[in-house]
């Protein structure tokens, strides 16, 4: 879409039928926390009905954990993954490789294949909805107890095994190359986290 004037929605207008209102846009984004108070988390997209279920019933019974606790397991999605007993000891990826570039392997880990999966970075508890529809998990349970920047962990967690079979003999253009292959890496490891994570922007507009 072409806005060559860098026209922007105002909040009020004035029309023949009366008077038109907007929100006021912001030009950042906030994490829920930092508007209001929040007594506990229920991550999910959506929240799995079991993870609710024991949710109402912590507060019925109130046992519940001390507040600003996520009520999901504190471990990560790998520990659970049906795909566990087929990832190596040690994954070295070649190449990255997105979901619809190859025929993905139904039993096979997905990092084994060379697809980025948030599963060693991210929070357990989904029921491994994703990964059972033959798809790698893209990170919405949000990282486990400890870790600050969720898409930081996943970068981190990713690069350091990429060509990892290789490394003594990859050139700066080979390092290069198989980081390009990590398309939109801010898009892809801060899906659900990036207002939440170190990044400052520096510049607002």
């Amino acid at each position: 879409m072409e806005n060559p004037g860098g026209t922007t929605p105002q909040e009020k207008v004035t029309v023949d039928i009366g008077e038109l209102t907007l929100p006021e846009f912001w030009d950042t984004v906030k994490t829920l926390d930092q508007v209001i108070p929040v007594d506990y988390y229920l991550p999910g997209c959506p929240p799995p009905p079991d993870l609710v279920m024991n949710a109402i019933n912590a507060i019925l019974t109130g046992n519940l954990p001390e507040k600003g606790a996520v009520l999901a397991p504190d471990k990560a999605l790998c520990d659970t993954c049906p795909r566990n007993e087929t990832k190596p000891e040690k994954i070295s990826i070649k190449e990255i490789k997105r979901p619809y570039e190859i025929k993905i392997d139904p039993e096979k880990c997905f990092l084994e294949q060379g697809l980025i999966c948030h599963g060693p970075f991210t929070r357990s508890g989904c029921g491994e909805t994703c990964i059972k529809a033959n798809m790698p998990c893209r990170g919405c349970f949000g990282p486990v107890d400890g870790v600050v920047d969720q898409g930081a962990k996943g970068l981190s967690a990713i690069v350091s095994i990429l060509g990892l079979d290789d490394e003594e003999r990859m050139t700066e253009e080979d390092v290069q190359k198989l980081i390009d292959g990590i398309v939109d890496p801010a898009g892809t490891f801060y899906r659900f986290s990036l207002p939440a994570s170190l990044l400052r922007r520096r510049r607002m507009e």
